[in-house]
């Protein structure tokens, strides 16, 4: 019996869910000890009950929202109810548990944050999602009317509609550069961006990864570029951290923001915004409370839009916490093996299209893909009725290999794309 089978034998016998007492043991349950070798599938298949996906089914749209393990879920609901019944205990003082927040700079949380993806303290602030952080970096930087944004035509509109605003009230403009369908080197798209570099240019921002295709951007490189012409940098994480591994201080830019919620495995309604120190003063905060003009604590004067939830900040710190455990490089070694597994499979098929490049340097997880003349929410719907497979299918499939997938998934996957192509 393969493991997918397994799967499908324990749901028939428990319901939808996974049961805790009687079919598996507490000892499979536990969190699997780091690996000998790297190919070690056993560990993968450990690692697989730490979530709540039911067994039958697989989870491959990681790149609109991540499946939480269960211990973030535990976190999160556990310190909802202790708010609710230790309410009348809080007098708000430093002793007590904090119950709420937007008013305490979060040192634990935000060192741990700085430590994953190579920061200080005092650059790390936190927001509710990507689109948050993007829009304290459009509205807060100063610019005058002609000067020049400069972002890719692949933006997700998290990333983009910030700058379209500011573009549309004061003036700026917002110029993009193309990147071509059949991207094959990641050189063409340096060469595309230092092109369209003028004197008016005074930002440049981009997706480490694209949300659509999963194209994996030259960050580094790109920001280099901006630092030799006195260009602010930004970059849009949001389909990076916890995908790939992500040291900022390496990529070098002024600014990057993302979204826990996705490849970091976080309660959903969670962000992280990054400032390089020295640039910190260049950004207004846009949204204000008591502590917005306050900056001995650099980032903390971001975090002033009032009141937000407590219990989904110590959601993040376990999600920080569990995807530290394995380590990011094993993550993105999984990562990519599963994505590299799946393209494979799929460029040997018939009348299907790739949309996501193959070179090792541009991809990662993420694939997109379809069939020619076949809708892609007719593949996706197929998938699911078929295989209890579930990507994210217009216009064309997406489908985001994670930590919680395995290559069964995979071989299960092309099986059902060939059928379709022979159709």
């Amino acid at each position: 019996m393969d493991r997918r089978e397994a799967f499908r034998s324990l749901a028939a016998l428990s319901g939808a869910f996974l049961s805790v007492n009687g079919l598996v043991s507490k000892e499979a349950l536990a969190f699997p000890s780091p690996p000998e070798r790297d190919d070690d599938e056993s560990y993968w298949y450990r690692l697989r009950w730490q979530f709540l996906i039911p067994p039958d089914q697989a989870f491959f749209n990681t790149g609109t929202l991540g499946a939480s393990p269960k211990v973030v879920v535990d976190t999160v609901t556990r310190h909802l109810l202790f708010v609710e019944e230790h309410l009348t205990e809080w007098d708000y003082s430093r002793e007590k548990p904090e119950l709420l927040a937007g008013y305490r700079p979060e040192e634990t949380l935000r060192r741990k944050i700085a430590d994953f993806i190579h920061c200080n303290l005092d650059e790390v602030g936190l927001t509710l999602n990507a689109t948050m952080g993007m829009n304290f970096l459009a509205n807060g930087i100063d610019l005058e009317p002609g000067d020049e944004v400069l972002m890719t035509d692949r933006e997700h509109g998290g990333g983009r509609s910030g700058w379209d605003v500011k573009a549309k009230r004061y003036g700026t403009v917002v110029k993009e550069v193309r990147i071509p369908n059949d991207l094959s080197d990641p050189n063409d798209i340096v060469n595309a961006f230092e092109s369209a570099i003028t004197p008016k240019t005074k930002v440049v921002t981009f997706p480490h990864i694209t949300s659509g295709q999963g194209i994996i951007l030259p960050a580094k490189r790109l920001v280099a570029l901006a630092r030799e012409r006195n260009i602010f940098s930004i970059v849009d994480g949001a389909q990076a951290v916890g995908q790939i591994r992500v040291d900022v201080r390496d990529i070098g830019s002024d600014a990057y923001y993302f979204s826990p919620h996705k490849w970091l495995l976080a309660p959903k309604g969670t962000g992280v915004l990054y400032i390089r120190r020295e640039e910190q003063e260049r950004i207004w905060p846009t949204l204000a409370s008591y502590q917005w003009d306050n900056h001995e604590d650099g980032m903390f004067r971001f975090m002033q839009y009032g009141t937000h939830n407590q219990s989904l900040l110590r959601g993040l710190e376990a999600a920080i916490d569990f995807m530290s455990r394995i380590g990011p490089e094993r993550v993105e070694m999984r990562v990519r093996s599963l994505g590299n597994h799946l393209r494979k499979g799929l460029s040997e098929i018939p009348r299907v299209v790739l949309h996501t490049p193959t070179h090792p340097e541009l991809a990662a997880g993420i694939t997109r893909y379809g069939i020619e003349g076949l809708e892609g929410t007719k593949l996706q719907d197929e998938l699911w009725n078929r295989k209890r497979i579930r990507v994210r299918g217009a216009p064309a499939v997406r489908q985001s290999c994670h930590i919680y997938n395995d290559f069964t998934q995979l071989d299960e996957t092309l099986e059902v794309v060939r059928a379709l192509a022979r159709e």
